[in-house]
C-alpha cells in the first residue's frame, strides 16, 4: 500500500472518530466562506466529522451489545454482610443462602421463608449520578468528494503548506464514488469483507440501486472502517436528483444514510 494511502486512512479514521455536536445546515462551513488555503485543522476535522459529506448516526439496534444480568445462586457466592439487610447471618462458611434473594434465610435463621415487606422505604443512600455511557455512533463519509480529500492532505500537512500539485491531486475526479462506515464491527473470522459489496447500495430515486463493485475494510488505530466503491461511469448523479441514499447490511446490521446532493457543492461544483 502507498504512503500516501496509509496516511489518508489513519488521518480519516482518527478525524472520523470525533462527535460533533448538532449536524447542518452548513451555511458557514469552511468549504463555503474559506479558499482552502486558510482552512485551519479544525475546520478539516469539520469537513470529515461534520458537513454534507460526512454523517453520524446512532449505531443501528442489531449491532448494539445484549445486556446479560448474572445473578449468583445458593452456594457459590460469598457470605452476606450483617450491614446488608441480614442481621441474623453471622455464620460464616461458603454454605450460604442466595444474597441476592430478598427473603432468602441466612444458616442461623429458621428453614421457613420469610415475608419481604412491599410497603416503600425511603433510602438514605443517594443514586449513583455516574455519567451514562456514551452512545455508539456510526460516521458514514462520502471519501471520494474533494472536500473530504483537501481536509485529509491539510491535516497530513500539519505546518507545511501542501503544493498546488498535492491540491490538484485532492481536488481531482475519482472514477469511483467511494462511502466509508466507520464504527461497525470488525469481520467474523474467516469472513470476507469485500462480499459486503453484495449488499451495499445507492440509490436515486426513481432509478434503479447501483450495487457497490468492490468493498473492503482496514483496522485503523482503534477505528473499525469499511470503504464502498461505486463506478462512478454507471451512476452518474446531479443536481437533480436532489437526494441519494446509502444502504448496506452486515448480518442483522442495517445501515441507511441520505445525503442531500444540493448541499454537496464546493466551488460551485457538485463534489461527489
Amino acid at each position: 500500500m502507498r504512503r500516501g494511502r496509509v496516511g489518508f486512512l489513519l488521518l480519516f479514521a482518527c478525524a472520523s472518530g470525533l462527535i460533533l455536536a448538532g449536524a447542518g445546515p452548513w451555511q458557514n462551513g469552511p468549504w463555503q466562506k474559506k479558499d482552502f488555503s486558510d482552512w485551519t485543522d479544525k475546520d478539516a476535522q469539520a469537513v470529515m466529522t461534520d458537513s454534507p459529506w460526512a454523517k453520524q448516526m446512532p449505531m443501528p439496534a442489531g449491532a448494539r451489545p445484549a445486556v446479560t444480568v448474572i445473578e449468583a445462586g445458593s452456594n457459590v457466592s460469598s457470605p452476606p454482610a450483617a450491614s446488608l439487610g441480614n442481621p441474623a447471618n453471622t455464620t460464616s462458611g461458603a454454605n450460604m443462602s442466595n444474597p441476592a434473594v430478598g427473603g432468602s434465610t441466612g444458616p442461623a435463621e429458621p428453614t421457613t421463608p420469610r415475608n419481604v415487606s412491599t410497603a416503600p422505604t425511603p433510602s438514605a443512600v443517594s443514586p449513583n449520578t455516574g455519567a451514562p455511557a456514551a452512545p455508539q455512533v456510526l460516521t458514514v463519509i462520502w471519501a471520494s468528494a474533494a472536500p473530504i480529500r483537501l481536509a485529509v492532505l491539510k491535516l497530513r500537512a500539519g505546518a507545511n503548506k501542501p503544493t498546488e500539485d498535492q491540491i490538484a491531486h485532492a481536488s481531482a475526479t475519482r472514477p469511483n464514488y467511494v462511502i466509508a462506515v466507520v464504527g461497525l464491527p470488525a469481520p467474523d473470522g474467516g469472513s470476507d469483507p469485500k462480499a459486503l459489496a453484495q449488499n451495499a447500495y445507492l440509490h436515486l430515486k426513481g432509478r434503479a440501486a447501483q450495487r457497490a463493485a468492490d468493498s473492503d475494510y482496514r483496522r485503523i488505530g482503534n477505528s473499525d472502517v469499511y470503504f464502498f466503491h461505486f463506478p462512478r461511469a454507471a451512476m452518474a448523479i446531479s443536481t437533480a436528483d436532489h437526494e441519494v441514499e446509502f444502504k448496506m447490511s452486515m448480518g442483522q446490521i442495517e445501515v441507511k444514510k441520505k445525503f442531500d446532493i444540493g448541499e454537496m457543492m464546493y466551488r460551485g461544483q457538485l463534489a461527489l
